[in-house]
């Protein structure tokens, strides 16, 4: 057993670096443990500013938390849903925010959270993929690294202050180490969307700032306007779509007298979502065929729309069943 401790930054990208290396990790049983690192925190300036979060703040963290949820539910269950997350798991990885005296000072202990992720998915990665995979988690969530890329992109060709300019250049350090970043989403597919999951955490985080004077995250300070400035980015949104055709019904409940979710299959694709539909919006023969699908596990026709973001299925109505046509055997002439 190896124990590899992350504290910093630099640690976390040497990790990575050597976990995509020839050398990697194959030799190793790797431990993951977070020393004290990620540490997300939040500082508002201004007038009323003592100790209160305002409520544009706690909704950043209410969305924190979500990213979180999918994270996990990425890694864990191979889905960004979490409704497969269950009770225990969602009760053990929820941050409790700390709010310090003074200013409005928010520190949520983000290493704790990668630290779980790694202990619950230790048997499902290879050691290799254990590093990159969490330690990339953690870097694309929290670091300051992260936080600079995101207002660098989100302020690029923008009038702002040449002062907030300065703070948020990325030295010749963190461009290199984004290159590794780089190397890593291409290596790791899962890290993409998650970035982007977090980038839109960071877009409520400076649309936060209200009315304060000023924001500082990971302590990288911006005025107001800047914050504002790189708020005016439109985030990509969900878009409709459906998901029509031949599934098989993985698991099932049909308990909830109101609303049913079922985890399906595609028989082509093998992608797996969840699925609900209210009972009210299918025929009772419907519902005998779904149940019927899940007990014999075999196949069935669904009727799917779908909201789609980033190429994931984040939410999936069931509004049509139909059985699985049966193929008919050709019948062969006789010769007379």
């Amino acid at each position: 057993m190896k124990t590899l401790v992350i504290g910093n930054e630099a640690q976390a990208i040497a990790a990575i670096e050597k976990a995509l290396s020839e050398e990697g990790f194959s030799n190793d049983i790797v431990e993951l443990k977070f020393d004290n690192w990620p540490i997300l925190e939040i500082v508002l300036e201004g007038p009323g500013y003592k100790s209160t979060i305002t409520p544009d703040m706690a909704k950043a963290l209410v969305e924190l938390q979500r990213a979180l949820n999918r994270t996990f539910a990425r890694y864990a269950h191979g889905e960004a849903s979490a409704i497969r997350l269950t009770d225990k798991e969602r009760q053990d990885i929820q941050f409790k925010a700390k709010v310090e005296d003074g200013c409005s000072l928010i520190k949520v202990d983000l290493g704790e959270f990668a630290g779980k992720l790694a202990t619950a998915v230790a048997d499902k990665l290879t050691p290799e993929m254990l590093v990159a995979s969490v330690v990339g988690v953690a870097v694309v969530a929290g670091s300051t690294m992260a936080y600079k890329a995101y207002l660098s992109a989100r302020t690029k060709d923008k009038e702002i202050e040449s002062a907030d300019k300065t703070k948020i250049a990325l030295s010749e350090q963190e461009t290199r180490r984004l290159e590794v970043v780089a190397g890593l989403k291409t290596e790791v597919a899962s890290i993409r969307p998650i970035e982007q999951d977090f980038d839109d955490v960071r877009d409520d985080i400076v649309r936060g700032i209200s009315d304060a004077t000023s924001l500082e995250v990971n302590g990288v300070e911006i005025t107001r306007e800047t914050a504002l400035t790189a708020a005016k980015t439109l985030r990509v949104r969900s878009s409709d779509g459906q998901a029509n055709g031949t599934y098989y019904v993985d698991e099932s409940s049909f308990r909830n007298p109101h609303e049913t979710r079922i985890m399906v299959r595609n028989a082509s694709t093998h992608q797996q979502f969840p699925a609900s539909f209210k009972d009210s919006s299918l025929k009772g023969a419907q519902i005998q065929l779904l149940k019927d699908a899940a007990f014999d596990r075999t196949k069935v026709y669904l009727s799917i729309n779908t909201k789609e973001r980033r190429g994931d299925i984040v939410s999936a109505q069931i509004v049509g069943v139909k059985p699985q046509p049966k193929n008919t055997p050709h019948r062969i002439k006789r010769r007379r």
